[in-house]
């Protein structure tokens, strides 16, 4: 190899090597990245306890290039590493840990931040240091954006940004803080719900569980020094209410069952409020009605009751746990409708409003927020209810049912009787029968049920049992008064007492209905003959009426008739005058005609004659009296043929008994004619 070859290659070399010594000095970065710088050979030792290097110090150190071309002093300074920019996103946080720095302080377990906005969040490490930075997890915490950190001095892991959803709230347990008095730490200003934890700290925030709490939304927080736990909000639907009871706060009175609510904490949702008004510990008398409500539950606790619902045809007996002891009212006057034994007990009394005790006032239909702790109610139906003893299983609606009364008759017979009773109680009696029995079913069970079961088994074991059933309306009648009387002394108004069956035994059933039986048998036949007794004497009655009748029309009759004969005797002398006046001249008449007829008959007399005498010339004797004979039977109507054959021998003449058969028809004729004595009766 020539010696220019050699010159060319040391040049080259040369150039090389001068490039690359040029290069140490120089450092490009990028413009998303920074250099990590290392002090070497050179400089003051690392302060004790540092780690990293502050100015001309020997190691690590805290500065570092940001992007450009930069001049270092190598080989005392280098370049260790490039970090890329660090970049939060905008749902994160970047949570700070530092190496190095002052030493935190005992009992301390997040650093405070001394250097405030002068390490420009943690992107001058330097001013960090010489500010007094502490060194460990860090108060001050990285939101969403891209910052130039140094990797090694500040360690930075991401979480999640604090989101509470709607509907819910978040509560909150700080890690650090100051000592904490009560139950709950107290409220502090200024920490912008937890997220500026420097302030929180400085203006003397606790450890432990927060009286404040995170609504809906999202924050800022960091979680490694305040919890968030994410809780339902309190909800309380229609017909619903909120019982709330306090977990801290003053003592209660011993004597109290639910304290006074103070005023001015916005339904439990702001505690401090409610402890600085000197709220009490305890079940409270405010209550929660429908809606939603973001009540920090380490504070308070809710428990939902339904609404008191008061139907139609009921009221509400309020019995009030809260208000004046009842023995605090000294007034003498009774209060309306109340008796003298009410006034003796003030435990149970019926009070006025503004005392513990038995309300006089009741509640009508409706729908109420009341605390069932501090008001009790007890339900009274104002309407009509039955009480039945009766052997149905099940009972009617509104009604209570018992078995029914097994009692014995005056004459020893065992008897089953079933009764309904009816009462109702009128709306201002209702307290005074809380007080006296305590509920409906208290009185159908202890009151009514016992003293109607005692009234009908007196009654009965004074009566025979068919005495018993046959007096049924009465004793039904005096049972009701009885009943009525007793249950007056309850404020309780009887509507009716019915027996509704009565069961005697089979035996003495049978008997009875053999004797009614015979009874009615009896009774028939006493009725049948009652009846046949009147209708002898109806128709005896019938009969002398008719008879009346015609003695009348008899009477009257004989009176009519002696007028008729007067008027006859009166009209015979007339006419006896007028014929006497008229009898001489007719007497002449009638002997002219006399004569004249006498004249006429004897002619006709003498022709006749001659006629017989001509018949008899031309048929003899005989044959004209049997034509006579002939005539005389067809004019009477008797039958030809003879009843009775009469045969007769042959005579003189030879006629075969022609003769004895007209002797026969003229004995029969003479057998039908009328004897002269009928003749004159006919006549």
């Amino acid at each position: 190899m020539d010696s220019g070859t050699v010159h060319f290659l040391s040049i080259v070399v040369g150039l090389c090597f001068g490039l690359w010594l040029f290069t140490r000095f120089l450092v490009n970065v990028g413009s998303k990245e920074i250099a990590l710088l290392e002090r070497r050979f050179i400089g003051a030792p690392l302060q004790a306890g540092h780690v990293f290097a502050v100015g001309n110090e020997v190691g690590m150190m805290a500065t570092y290039l940001p992007p450009g071309l930069h001049f270092v002093l190598w080989p005392l300074v280098r370049v260790v590493y490039k970090q890329p920019f660090l970049t939060v996103g905008a749902d994160e946080l970047g949570i700070v840990e530092a190496t190095d720095g002052q030493a935190m302080s005992s009992g301390r377990i997040f650093a405070d931040d001394p250097a405030g906005e002068a390490h420009n969040n943690f992107q001058d490490p330097v001013r960090f240091m010489q500010a007094g930075g502490i060194r460990g997890k860090q108060l001050r915490f990285l939101t969403n954006g891209t910052f130039k950190v140094h990797p090694y001095l500040f360690k930075v892991y991401k979480i999640k940004k604090t989101f509470i959803p709607e509907g819910s709230i978040g509560v909150v347990t700080a890690a650090d803080g100051a000592g904490m008095q009560g139950l709950l730490a107290k409220s502090v200003q200024g920490h912008d719900n937890f997220q500026k934890a420097e302030t929180f700290l400085k203006n003397g925030g606790q450890k432990g569980p927060q009286i404040d709490f995170l609504r809906p939304g999202t924050y800022n927080i960091n979680t490694e020094i305040f919890k968030v736990e994410v809780r339902e909000a309190v909800k309380i639907a229609e017909n619903e209410i909120g019982v709330v009871e306090a977990k801290d706060g003053q003592p209660m009175d011993a004597h109290d069952v639910v304290v006074e609510t103070p005023g001015e904490h916005s339904n439990f949702q702001n505690g401090q409020a409610f402890l600085d008004k000197g709220g009490k510990r305890g079940p409270q008398e405010s209550i929660l009605t429908p809606g939603t409500y973001y009540i920090n539950p380490y504070l308070f606790s809710v428990t939902k009751r339904k609404q008191i619902i008061i139907n139609q045809g009921e009221v509400g007996v309020l019995i009030s746990n809260i208000g004046k002891d009842p023995s605090e009212f000294t007034g003498e006057d009774r209060l309306p409708g109340e008796d003298a034994s009410d006034v003796k007990g003030r435990t149970r009394h019926v009070m006025p409003t503004g005392f513990r005790g038995i309300q006089r006032e009741v509640l009508g239909p409706g729908a109420y927020n009341m605390n069932p702790l501090a008001y009790t109610v007890i339900v009274i139906p104002t309407v009509t209810r039955s009480v039945e003893w009766s052997a149905e299983a099940k009972p009617a609606a509104g009604s209570a049912s018992f078995d029914p009364f097994q009692v014995v008759s005056h004459d020893g017979f065992p008897m089953q009787v079933e009764v309904r009773c009816q009462y109702r109680i009128l709306p201002e009696n209702a307290p005074y029968v809380v007080q006296k029995i305590g509920s409906v079913a208290q009185l159908e069970s202890n009151v009514i049920h016992p003293q109607i079961d005692g009234i009908f088994r007196a009654q009965v074991a004074r009566s025979p049992a068919i005495s018993y059933q046959q007096n049924r309306a009465e004793e039904q009648k005096m049972a009701e008064e009885a009943v009525r009387a007793d249950l007056t002394k309850y404020r309780v108004d009887v509507v009716s007492v019915m027996v509704t069956n009565i069961h005697l035994p089979e035996q003495l059933m049978q008997t009875t209905q053999q004797k009614n039986l015979a009874e009615q048998q009896k009774s028939m036949f006493d009725s049948k003959r009652e009846a046949e007794v009147r209708r002898i004497e109806f128709e005896k009655t019938k009969t002398e009426a008719d008879m009346q009748v015609k003695v009348i029309s008899a009477e009257a009759g004989i009176k009519v008739a002696q007028f008729e004969a007067k008027q006859i005797e009166e009209r015979a002398r007339g006419d006896a005058a007028r014929v006497r006046m008229i009898g001489e001249a007719d007497a002449a008449k009638t002997q002219m005609v006399g004569d004249a007829e006498a004249g006429i008959i004897r002619a006709k007399g003498e022709a006749q004659a001659k006629a017989y005498q001509t018949q008899v010339n031309a048929l003899t004797a005989q044959g004209v009296t049997t034509v006579e004979v002939i005539k005389a039977i067809s004019a009477a109507g008797l039958k030809i043929t003879p009843d009775i054959q009469v045969a007769g021998g042959g005579g003189p003449g030879g006629d075969g008994g022609g003769g004895g058969l007209v002797q026969l028809l003229l004995a029969k004729m003479l057998q039908q004619q009328p004897s002269p004595s009928q003749r004159d009766k006919a006549a």
